[in-house]
């Protein structure tokens, strides 16, 4: 083949992949990967926190659909809750992974992830800080409208840090309402 017909042999792949591309209907090449920005609030379960009240929590997370039903998702986010005088602080970075059932509209799924909770227990003598790993398991639903996701999520987790040697357990349910972009 002369240099000339690699151009041209080039430039016809180039031209059949974008009119398949362009055959598409839209919707076929967005939505892989999603962004949530969610708020709601952490419960305390356990009984190392009897007298903790509910506390607020928020969360971003993003992922990435593998496949059209199992998705990959890295999370972080904020949660807290005080007694009295006391309050606990806790900074999650985590990994998930969700199955969903892959309807046009509503879309529900399962979500299971693990990951790093940073903590921080302030009492009236002082504050004391722990790197727990936890993991946690809950349900959810998105609403797709276009690009818009809004959703809705619960979790409960299982997470168990230690001050000054004494375990605290944490565990507890995370309700939280979102909104988000496919893209």
């Amino acid at each position: 083949m002369r240099p000339s017909g690699k151009w041209y042999a080039a430039l016809a792949v180039f031209t059949l992949c974008t009119l398949a591309f362009a055959a598409h209907p839209p919707e076929a090449l967005t939505g892989d990967s999603y962004l949530l920005v969610k708020g709601g609030a952490y419960t305390p379960q356990s009984s190392d926190m009897d007298n903790y009240s509910t506390g607020a929590n928020a969360e971003v997370a993003v992922g990435h659909y593998f496949l059209p039903f199992l998705s990959g998702e890295l999370g972080g986010g904020y949660f807290e809750s005080k007694n009295g005088g006391d309050k606990l602080s806790v900074y999650p970075l985590t990994l998930a992974a969700r199955l969903r059932v892959p309807l046009p509209v509503v879309k529900p799924y399962a979500i299971l992830g693990g990951g790093a909770y940073f903590t921080t227990l302030d009492t009236s003598s002082g504050s004391k800080s722990d790197t727990a790993y936890g993991y946690f398991a809950g349900a959810g639903v998105d609403f797709k409208i276009a690009f818009l996701l809004l959703n809705i999520e619960a979790k409960y987790l299982w997470v168990e840090p230690s001050y000054s040697g004494a375990n605290k357990n944490i565990e507890g349910v995370v309700a939280t309402v979102g909104v988000g972009v496919e893209f």
